[in-house]
């Protein structure tokens, strides 16, 4: 096995040497290139490439996408052509419904494979297991039916029909889930007919984006705290804290989550019970969770970490680290209450008391 594994790892650089001095195209005309802007590191080992695109495989097979996204980037900083992390790459932007990345880097896929059979390099990979023409086709089918949905919405919208609008726009967001400007199109019309909790679900789909404005980012919590939703709104402030740490509206944001003196936890529920690789937690229907969210919504359970003190004044100055107990993902949808399932443990396992938090929503 070792020696096989030592000539795909052989073949695989042969392969990248062949093609390396193939230019990068151009984007297609209104498509953006996801991974522009990174330059070739020379001084990075030969194997760079491959170690990052197989790091990242192992983590999207373990489902941290996030963390398989930014080491399929990192190879391909290394090598443009690596053709792998261009497929693995455009299937994950597929499943979190960044549509037109994800056909970015299909293309690059058949860009390399005529490359490759043009200049009659390695036969067996000729025909490879990365089928990206064919998924091109449907993804960009998908994109145009949003496209067309979403203008009959905005249509509807002008002429002053709300609910048809609504309807059209949510077919919009289904195909398309990672379009930032149909999420929040969705989020405004839900606001505006009073549809608060419904509207906040899709505030904090569009927030939980990695890529999102600070101008959409400081509307969706300016609108979760106007409804007193702080357990949905400090997740995804925490998350963003770095990231637009340079806005001047960041800091009046984190001020509200400011608890100087009680140094409250955060967080939307509670666990209730633990039974045969489930959970069942405190948090239903009348709480804000929706039907759609069955199979589709991520949360976190975790245990508050212990009160931090001063040990001159004895006054309480915050918390250590929260303690990760377990990855949920819900299953069944109650009034009051929710059925998870136990997606992964950490440390002494998941236990009822333990506190929950949103995490992210799988489309």
């Amino acid at each position: 096995m070792q020696t096989i594994s030592r000539m795909r790892r052989a073949a695989a650089l042969f392969l990248l040497l062949a093609i390396s001095a193939a230019p990068a195209p151009a984007p297609a005309a209104g498509r953006a290139n996801p991974v522009a802007g990174y330059l070739l590191d020379p001084a990075a080992p030969p194997d760079a490439a491959i170690n990052a695109y197989e790091s990242g495989y192992r983590s999207y097979r373990q489902g941290l996408f996030d963390k398989a996204e930014d080491l399929f980037v990192e190879a391909l900083r290394h090598e443009p052509n690596l053709i792998k992390a261009h497929y693995w790459l455009g299937k994950l932007y597929h499943e979190q419904g960044r549509l037109e990345d994800a056909i970015f880097h299909w293309e690059e896929v058949n860009r390399l494979n005529l490359l490759i059979k043009n200049r009659r390099i390695a036969l067996s990979i000729q025909n490879n297991e990365y089928p990206a023409q064919s998924q091109i086709l449907r993804v960009s089918q998908k994109a145009k039916e949003a496209r067309d949905a979403f203008e009959r919405g905005i249509n509807l919208l002008d002429q002053g029909h709300w609910d048809g609008a609504e309807v059209e726009i949510r077919e919009a967001v289904e195909l398309y889930p990672g379009n930032h400007r149909y999420l929040l199109q969705l989020a405004r019309i839900l606001w505006d007919k009073g549809e608060y909790q419904a509207s906040v679900k899709f505030y904090r789909d569009l927030l939980s984006k990695r890529d999102v404005s600070f101008e959409n980012f400081r509307e969706g919590i300016d609108r979760m705290l106007q409804k007193g939703m702080h357990y949905v709104a400090a997740p995804l402030v925490n998350d963003n804290k770095q990231r637009f740490a340079s806005e001047p509206g960041m800091i009046e944001i984190t001020s509200r989550f400011v608890t100087e003196k009680k140094h409250d936890v955060a967080a939307a529920g509670k666990l209730i019970k633990k039974l045969n690789g489930q959970v069942i937690i405190d948090l239903g229907l009348d709480e804000g969770l929706e039907l759609s969210d069955e199979y589709s919504l991520a949360m976190r359970a975790f245990r508050a970490g212990e009160p931090l003190e001063d040990p001159d004044t004895g006054k309480r100055i915050g918390r250590a680290p929260d303690k990760l107990s377990a990855d949920l993902l819900i299953t069944k949808i109650y009034k009051n209450t929710s059925w998870a399932l136990i997606r992964r443990e950490y440390g002494t396992g998941v236990k009822a008391g333990d506190l929950i938090e949103f995490k992210k929503t799988f489309r």
